[in-house]
């Protein structure tokens, strides 16, 4: 099956900050915005607001930089990871991005050793967290932590209880890189039955799934992919950008004519620099 209808969420500078050695300057940071632009990806995601001061300024720099995608000329959306509280969607909503990732855990690890929240109180933040962000006007995702260690029962419930809300997308989040791409691609084939909002799919690569993941919610009906720069992230990272690239460009060329594909030479070469490693001998495209 060919897929065409696809948007990138490119998170080397929320997800990626978090790789050992990503200690990235504000003007380390616009090259590899404008990088991307250039290469076409939809969406920049950054690091939260809440984090620090200089995520903050360096949110609202990247947010005022006017990015347009390289191949089509459509503007480049930025958008910011927080936490389901209304302070940090009000200080998100400030800083001049286009909208706000939301994410909240929902395994029954994550809920007794990460915030104690049950279900029920969970839907009531998420309820006032996607409306008052909706009422800024700007696009929100609301996603479960930890997805596939969750009761599927329950991510369900949220999901379908944001949907009505009028939620963007909703996201599954594969946290620890446990899944398997069945389990990706049945666990989205069910929420495109019961959600009318788009889906994203965040998946590590702690099992070596993560391409693999990425492209099995693609095909069962995800919008929306996350990814890095050489898959660079928390632990060993998420879906790599010229991996998934490579994936789809195997199986339909015509699915990737929408980036400038030569940019990725350039892009894993910025990054590997400035994070301090070689490109692998292996790696997608550039090895």
């Amino acid at each position: 099956m060919a897929i065409r209808e696809f948007n990138l969420i490119e998170s080397t500078l929320r997800e990626g900050e978090q790789f050992v050695g990503a200690n990235f300057t504000i003007d380390q940071k616009v090259k590899i915005a404008k990088a991307l632009a250039r290469f076409g990806v939809e969406y920049l995601e950054l690091t939260s607001p809440a984090a620090s001061p200089q995520s903050l300024a360096d949110l609202r720099t990247i947010a005022g930089l006017g990015l347009v995608r390289g191949v089509t000329g459509d503007r480049v959306k930025i958008l910011t990871h927080t936490r389901c509280t209304i302070e940090d969607a009000k200080l998100a909503s400030s800083t001049g991005v286009d909208g706000v990732d939301v994410v909240i855990g929902t395994s029954s690890m994550l809920r007794k050793f990460s915030h104690g929240k049950d279900i029920p109180t969970i839907v009531r933040m998420a309820r006032d967290v996607v409306s008052y962000i909706r009422d800024q006007g700007l696009e929100v995702r609301f996603s479960t932590e930890d997805s596939f260690r969750s009761e599927r029962a329950d991510i369900i419930d949220i999901y379908e209880q944001v949907d009505r809300l009028g939620v963007n997308r909703v996201g599954i989040a594969d946290t620890v890189g446990v899944a398997t791409p069945m389990q990706v691609y049945n666990l989205v084939s069910e929420l495109r039955q019961r959600v009318s909002c788009d889906i994203e799919f965040h998946g590590h690569n702690d099992s070596g799934c993560a391409i693999a993941n990425a492209w099995a919610a693609l095909e069962a009906g995800a919008t929306h992919v996350d990814t890095s720069i050489l898959g660079i992230g928390e632990r060993n990272g998420i879906a790599p950008l010229g991996g998934l690239v490579a994936r789809l460009y195997a199986s339909d060329r015509a699915s990737v004519a929408k980036y400038d594909l030569p940019v990725i030479q350039e892009l894993d070469s910025l990054v590997a620099e400035y994070v301090g490693v070689d490109i692998p001998f292996n790696n997608y495209i550039t090895g």
